[in-house]
Order: structure tokens, then C-alpha cells, then sequence
């Protein structure tokens, strides 16, 4: 039976009639040779770094698209196709650089009269790329939108505060737990200070809290400090960090080689000042995503201050490592990193997903399809086209309008036309003096060489004669004249009027008018078609794909359309519609990332540990009714930052101890070791810029002076990163704040580095606290310390006089924020007596204020 039927079989074969079609019929296929000759031959103008005459030739779909002048080919006739033409006729490539070979030539023609066969072939997006999201794809908590859960009823009501503490007692009562005491007043005004703005309570500022035992002293110490203009440095740090803020252009890899991203500090200080003003967080964040498209700024005659802030904030854009200024690093693969880098920054400090994950395929992990990848880089793609690139160094606009700026620009070239006239008519008179003092000079010597050394001086180097050189070098140097010997040449008359073309120059030169960059992104021209990459790869595009958002995290019934703009407008609104979804209300993601990220500045670790993975691969939340509970009073107050702060730091959980008994320490460790229900404040060790800057506080060296161009630092020999003191512009700025520092991607500041200052690849939504032994040898040997401890020596000494306890007093004080204990008080007394006896007094107490500033008290947030 089998026999018969492989007989049927072969008879059936043999009876269909199968044409026969040769390689060479057929041609080659696309992807095999002819798509690397189109990358070698056409791509730097068509598909890489250009899209010349609308012509893009990275896949035979889009040859076929064509451009302006039509199809690039007509499969099945290479001598009709544009593309073949104009490689067989020489103009392009153009150039005469790169040609094509005959042999890759009558490829692309075989390719071609072969029905230009290719195995990608024009098709819409397929299902391992867009596939249909499971009925379940919403069910995970962070993809629902947050609801307002009723506040807990608790056993302990006399501890609770503000709502905060019914949600954290509640966890805690149910695992048998409790909050920790209250911690006392010092410990608490200098944990408050340290928070909010950075800087340890003076002596003044503790005092004054410590005899205030009113009701309401510890709201009014918070709302106080709410208000300090230092609020928005220290809280404007964090937000850098998530930004990826750095004062640099390119990814900084050279240690020696600095390359600034001028005017990027006004990005820093819109920052600052946003936070200090507590401007709605959805306003905050559609400046930065949308600025230049909320404001009509092309066709103002000037800007408004408002307009100038809103394109200043787009800064916040501009953050990727772009190397592009390097015309050898201006390249396609390289322009696409830089948008795939904006995405991430994006994706992790506002939406708190890996999305990159899907540049490559659909998330392994999360519902985020490779589609939605591109379709949300597609709202970045009007601005950040690669295909239409502006360099690194020339993305910039200026602090006034174009129109302005062309007014400026002609107003000061009359100037220069009129100041350069001046500048001749002083440098004739002046030349007049110095040819008269020549002159005697040549007069002075033997008149048997004076002609022919007069000859030799003004002869060409290179054309005197050996004769003619000795004269030079040997008698040359004696006919030199100097500007002290013109100036003493001048007649009267001479000096009347160099005086008037000095003065008419210094006159027109006041009144010069200027502008400076801003580092902004904005759209050049008509949005660009955007292709999902096969593979993540740019040189293999796929299908087209519109502006979108990830749509698991719409509602099943709501699906957010992002729509072409109208004919004739100005931009393409799409990073304005983003922002617009990124900012609704019910928005499942925005809210709870931004006030869990608050939430981690304060203790150590978010809701959710995971700041920037709120998907199914991050870690569940510790309290998940909390963390909605904050993000609906977040969006229901008016987007206030403020009011959310001010529920966290009026809680009885902020104000616990870091400590307990050693009974309920035990007690709690066996229930909840790692102490994620908050049965302690959790110990913190100061941030590296906060350790700077409390060190310059204390020894009262520290320049509050705010905002403004970064504070040059630069690279020694010996690896060390110091302040560049020849290049400040102030003589305060070694002392200023460790933000205004310039903040470079791998290399910072010493003292910072060894406390771990971030290296900025992207961004930074959780900084490291690690203890190493560089940290213990920059505070015990590092210069920065030994010379800050002189200073708060003498800074003790100048406030408490000769009397050595006044001075262990206060020396403690102002370290630590509370007098020595007395158990302290003796020990260090001994300690000052024997190093008086081996050095002096003023040395001791420089020892002692060392000392303190080495204590891991000092370090850390009490």
C-alpha cells in the first residue's frame, strides 16, 4: 500500500508542469549584496544621515515609495529605474571619492531586470511586533490608574498625624508592630534641614526652633523651610539626577578634555526655580516636554520672559550623550542613539518602565509591544530627525528672538565697522611714532651696515640670504621697538588723538547689545515618516508607524490617538499631545512614580524599590494604598509638590527615631528585618553634595550666592578632580554649592566622586550609598577637609574666645547640631590638653574640628 502510494505520488510530480526560472533570471536578492551597495553607494544622502529629494533606499518597500522624482526602481527594468540611471551615467554618488564598480553595478542592474526580488516586502506591522494585548495585560497595579483608598482605622491614634501614619501604623499593627518613639527636637530640626535643603541648621536657626514649645512649632519650622530659596537646590538636585543633568556635551570619556554645553545651567536654574515656586508638576513637566510648542516663539518680535522659560525647559531633552559635533562621529548609528537615549531618559523618570527593553522586539515582560517602542519615538522624531540632524554643538537657540537677534546682529556690525576705522586711524598715528624710533635706531648703527641690516630686518625669513639672516639675528633685536617706546615717541598732538579714537572706541563698544545660547530642542521642519526597526536595527526599517503611547496603559476604551497636525502649522504638536496624556489625571503611572521618588529621598528606599520599573519585572509596593493615596492627593491638589511633602514631613512616621530598645528591636528585626514597614526611621548617609556642602557651612566658608554659569573644575595628573581656580568668574565660587559645580558624566569633583556622585549614562532615578575606604581617606588627608577644618577652627575660636569649653561647645554645635554630652565633655577636654602640650591651642582645636567632621554623626542623616 505504501509502495502505491509514493508511486501516485512521483506520477502526480511528473505531471505538473513547473516553470523553470535561472538565478540569473531572478536575480540576486535584496538583502544578501544589493542592500550593503545602496549602504556603501546612496545611503549617506538617502537613508542615512540624509533623505535628499525624499529618497530613503534602506529597504526595496521605500525604493519603491521613492521620493520626490518618484520610484528609485521598476522591478523587471533596470534601464526605466531611476536608481540604475544615475549610478550608470557617473552622477551619483556624487564626487569622484567613491564610484561604483562595473561589477556592482551590473549587480544592482541583475537585482533589477530580476523583478528586484527581496525578502522583506511592504506589509503593516505583524503580530510578534504588534501583538493583540492578553484581556489580563491591565491588570497589574501600576497599569490601572490609582484610586483614592479610604484612610485605615488604627488601634494607636494618638500617634497619627496626617493620613500618612494611618496607612503605615495600619501595616504595622497587623503584623504586631509599632512605630518607633518620636525623635528628639535636635535630631529632628537637623534631619529637616539636612532634607529640604541641604545644609545643617545653624546655631541661631536651632535655638530659635528649640524655644519655640508652642503648638504648631514643628508646621511652622516645615513651612519655613518649604519656602527657602534653598529648597529648590536641594530638591532641584534630585529632579537633575532623574533628568540625567549634566554641564557637558558628548559622553565624556576623557578625563583632560572638557566640552561645555553652553547655557545649559539656565536649564538648571529653570529648575531650580520651578521647584522653589511649586509650579503645578504637570505644568513642570509639559515645559519640558512641549515648551517651544506652547509659545508662538518663532514669529515674536521679542520674547517674554515666560516665552524664554518655556524653551529654556526643553532642556530637559537635551540631555543624551550627543558626540555628534565630531564631523567622524556625525553618524546615523550615533543619531539614532541619541534619540533612543532621550526615549529611556523619558520612559525611566517619568513613566517608570524599562520601555527600551522593545527597541529590539516586544518586552519580554511587560505588555509593551515593539510597535509601541517606535510609535512613541515617533512624537520625538520631528525634533530629534535623523535624517535632518542638527549637530550637538549647533542645537541651540539664543535668549532672544530671531528678529532680535537679526537687530543685534546688524546693530553691532556697524559698530565693528566703525570701531575697526578707529583702530586703523590709532594704529597709523602709532605706526608714524614707532617708524621715527626705527629710524634711530638704525641711525645708531655703523654706517657700514646700516643699510644692509635696515634691508635684512624687513626681508622675509625664509627668502634672506645668509648674510641678510646673521644681520637679522645678531643686530635685529637692537632696532625693535616697544609699546612703552611708542608711547613715549607720541607728540602732543599724536596723544590728543589716540586719546579721541580710544575714547570714541570705548564708547561705541558700550554700546554694544548681546545674547547667549540656550540648549532647546525644537522641530526644523515637517514631521518625518518613522519605521519600526527589525531587529532594533536602523539600517533594516520595517513598517511605518504613527506618533502613540504604550496603549496598556490606556483604558481598553479609551485609546489615545495622538493626531497629524493641521495643514500649515508651526509644529507637529505631537510632544505637546504626549504630554497632555502623560499629565491626565487618571493617568496610571505619572503621579505614583514622582511622589514614590519623593517618597525615597526621605527614606531611603520608594514605596516601590524599583524607581524606575514599575512593571512586572520591579519590585510589588510596601504600602500600594499609600503610594495611591499620595498620587491622588498629588493630582488633586492642584499638582502641588508642596502639599505632598508637607503630608509626609508632618507625619508621626518621619518624625520616629532611627533606634529602640534592644527588646523591641529584636522584636521587630524577627518580624520585618529589613524594616520595609517603618517600624524605625531608617539611618541615611548623607549624599555627596550635602557632605560638601555641610563641611563648607559648618567651617563658615560656604558662598550661598545662587544660579548661574557652572564653576569650572578640571583634572590633575594624579587623577584627582579639583576646582579650576584660574578659570572662576567670582572669588567666592570655590565655596559655592556642590550643584553649581559643573557636573560632568564620569568625572567630578574628588569629594563628591568618593561618596558616590553618579556616573550620568542616562540618568540617575536612585543614587548608591556605598562605604569604601577612599571616602574615610578624603575626609581624614584630603586637602578639601584639612583646609575646610582650619577654617571652622578658626571660625570657633573667633565666636567663643579663649575659653576652651565655650569652644568644645560649640565646635559640637555646629558639626552636630547639639552640645557635647557630659559624658563627652571631659574625654575631649583631655584630648585638647595633650595636643596643646605637643603643638598649641589653636592647632588642637583644628584637630578636634577635624575630628567631628569624621564622625559618622556628621555623616549621616539623624
Amino acid at each position: 500500500m505504501r509502495l502505491f502510494r509514493l508511486i501516485v505520488l512521483q506520477g502526480v510530480a511528473l505531471a505538473i508542469v513547473v516553470p523553470v526560472v535561472t538565478a540569473a533570471e531572478q536575480g540576486p536578492m535584496f538583502e544578501d549584496r544589493v542592500h550593503q551597495l545602496l549602504k556603501t553607494y546612496c545611503w549617506k544622502c538617502h537613508g542615512g544621515e540624509a533623505r535628499q529629494a525624499g529618497l530613503d533606499t534602506r529597504s526595496l518597500p521605500l525604493l519603491l515609495k521613492g521620493g520626490k522624482h518618484g520610484a528609485a526602481i521598476v522591478p523587471g527594468n533596470a534601464k526605466q529605474s531611476l536608481l540604475y540611471q544615475k549610478l550608470v551615467s557617473g552622477k551619483m554618488p556624487p564626487g569622484k571619492e567613491l564610484r561604483p564598480t562595473d561589477a556592482h553595478i551590473r549587480l544592482i542592474r541583475e537585482w533589477i531586470d530580476g523583478g528586484a526580488q527581496a525578502r522583506y516586502q511592504k506589509r503593516p506591522l505583524n503580530e510578534a511586533e504588534d501583538p493583540v494585548l492578553a484581556d489580563n495585560a491591565r491588570d497589574w497595579w501600576s497599569f490601572q490608574p490609582p484610586v483614592r483608598p479610604p484612610v485605615p482605622e488604627v488601634r494607636e491614634i494618638a500617634r497619627t498625624r496626617t493620613a500618612v501614619d494611618s496607612f503605615v501604623i495600619s501595616r504595622l499593627e497587623s503584623s504586631g508592630l509599632s512605630l518607633a518613639a518620636p525623635a528628639d527636637r535636635r535630631a529632628l530640626a537637623r534631619r529637616i534641614h539636612l532634607d529640604l535643603i541641604g545644609l545643617p541648621p545653624s546655631p541661631r536657626e536651632l535655638q530659635v526652633f528649640l524655644a519655640d514649645t508652642s503648638p504648631g512649632a514643628w508646621s511652622r519650622l516645615v513651612d519655613r523651610l518649604l519656602g527657602s530659596p534653598h529648597f529648590g537646590e536641594r530638591w532641584g538636585r534630585h529632579w537633575l539626577d532623574a533628568a540625567g543633568y549634566v554641564d557637558t556635551i558628548g559622553s565624556d570619556n576623557d578625563a583632560g578634555t572638557i566640552k561645555p554645553a553652553t547655557g545649559i545651567w539656565r536649564y538648571r536654574d529653570y529648575c531650580i526655580a520651578s521647584i522653589n515656586a511649586d509650579k503645578r508638576f504637570d505644568e513642570f513637566l509639559t515645559e519640558q516636554l512641549a515648551g517651544d510648542e506652547l509659545v508662538k516663539w518663532r514669529e515674536a518680535k521679542d520674547y517674554t520672559p515666560g516665552m524664554l522659560q518655556k524653551l529654556i525647559a526643553t532642556g530637559f531633552l537635551r540631555q543624551a550623550r550627543d558626540v555628534t559635533y565630531a564631523p567622524e562621529l556625525n553618524t546615523a548609528d550615533i543619531r539614532h542613539q541619541v534619540l533612543f537615549d532621550t526615549l529611556q531618559t523619558v520612559s525611566s523618570s517619568l513613566l517608570g518602565l524599562t520601555i527600551h527593553c522593545a527597541q529590539c522586539h516586544t518586552h519580554k515582560f511587560d505588555p509593551i509591544r515593539q510597535a509601541d517602542y517606535y510609535r512613541l519615538a515617533a512624537v520625538f522624531t520631528p525634533s530629534y530627525d535623523v535624517q535632518n540632524w542638527v549637530n550637538s554643538e549647533n542645537r541651540h537657540l539664543f535668549t532672544v528672538s530671531q528678529k532680535r537677534k537679526l537687530h543685534i546682529d546688524a546693530h553691532n556690525g556697524r559698530i565693528n565697522q566703525q570701531t575697526d576705522d578707529l583702530k586703523k586711524k590709532l594704529d597709523a598715528v602709532r605706526a608714524r611714532a614707532s617708524a621715527r624710533v626705527a629710524a634711530r635706531k638704525l641711525t645708531a648703527l655703523p654706517e657700514s651696515i646700516r643699510s644692509d641690516t635696515g634691508t635684512a630686518v624687513k626681508v622675509a625669513q625664509e627668502k634672506r640670504t645668509k648674510v641678510q639672516a646673521y644681520l637679522a639675528e645678531k643686530l635685529g633685536p637692537l632696532l625693535k621697538v616697544t609699546a612703552p617706546e611708542i608711547d613715549k615717541e607720541l607728540t602732543v598732538e599724536e596723544r590728543q588723538q589716540t586719546a579721541a579714537h580710544q575714547a570714541r572706541i570705548d564708547l561705541l563698544n558700550g554700546t554694544r547689545e548681546s545674547y547667549e545660547k540656550i540648549q532647546a530642542l525644537w522641530e526644523r521642519g515637517p514631521a518625518p515618516p518613522t519605521y519600526l526597526y527589525r531587529r532594533g536595527d536602523f539600517t533594516t526599517p520595517g513598517p511605518q508607524v504613527v506618533p502613540g503611547v504604550p496603549a496598556v496603559l490606556d483604558p481598553a476604551a479609551r485609546l489615545t490617538r495622538i493626531q497629524a497636525p493641521p495643514e500649515g502649522a508651526e509644529t507637529s504638536g505631537y510632544r505637546l499631545a504626549f504630554s497632555k496624556w502623560l499629565t491626565a489625571s487618571d493617568h496610571p503611572l505619572t503621579a505614583r512614580v514622582i511622589v514614590n521618588r519623593m517618597w525615597q529621598k526621605y527614606f531611603g528606599r520608594g514605596i516601590v524599590t524599583t524607581t524606575d520599573n514599575f512593571g512586572f519585572s520591579g519590585t510589588q509596593p510596601t504600602h500600594p494604598r499609600l503610594l495611591d493615596y499620595l498620587a491622588r492627593e498629588l493630582v488633586e491638589s492642584g499638582w502641588s509638590m508642596k502639599h505632598v511633602h508637607r503630608l509626609v514631613l508632618l507625619s508621626a512616621v518621619y518624625r520616629q527615631s532611627t533606634s529602640r530598645s534592644t527588646e523591641e528591636w529584636d522584636r521587630a528585626v524577627a518580624v520585618d528585618p529589613d524594616n520595609q514597614l517603618l517600624w524605625r526611621m531608617p539611618l541615611r548617609r548623607l549624599e555627596s553634595e550635602i557632605i560638601r556642602d555641610s563641611v563648607l557651612s559648618v567651617s563658615g566658608t560656604l558662598d550661598r550666592y545662587q544660579g548661574g554659569p557652572a564653576v569650572p573644575i578640571k583634572s590633575n595628573a594624579d587623577s584627582s578632580v579639583v576646582i579650576d581656580v584660574g578659570k572662576i568668574a567670582r572669588p567666592g565660587d570655590p565655596f559655592r554649592r556642590s550643584l553649581y559645580l559643573l557636573c560632568r558624566r564620569n568625572y567630578q569633583l574628588t569629594e563628591l566622586g568618593v561618596f558616590d556622585q553618579p556616573t550620568v549614562a542616562h540618568n540617575c532615578t536612585r543614587r548608591d550609598s556605598s562605604a569604601v575606604v577612599l571616602q574615610s581617606l578624603a575626609m581624614l588627608n584630603g586637602p578639601f577637609v584639612m583646609q575646610q577644618s582650619r577654617r571652622f577652627g578658626a571660625r570657633v575660636r573667633q565666636e567663643a574666645g579663649d575659653d576652651r569649653t565655650r569652644r568644645i561647645k560649640l565646635s559640637f554645635l555646629l558639626a552636630l547640631g547639639r552640645p557635647a554630652t557630659p559624658a563627652e565633655l571631659p574625654v575631649v577636654e583631655t584630648f585638647l590638653e595633650r595636643h596643646t602640650a605637643s603643638t598649641s591651642a589653636e592647632i588642637a582645636i583644628d584637630h578636634l574640628c577635624h575630628m567631628l567632621l569624621n564622625t559618622n554623626e556628621f555623616l549621616y542623616v539623624p
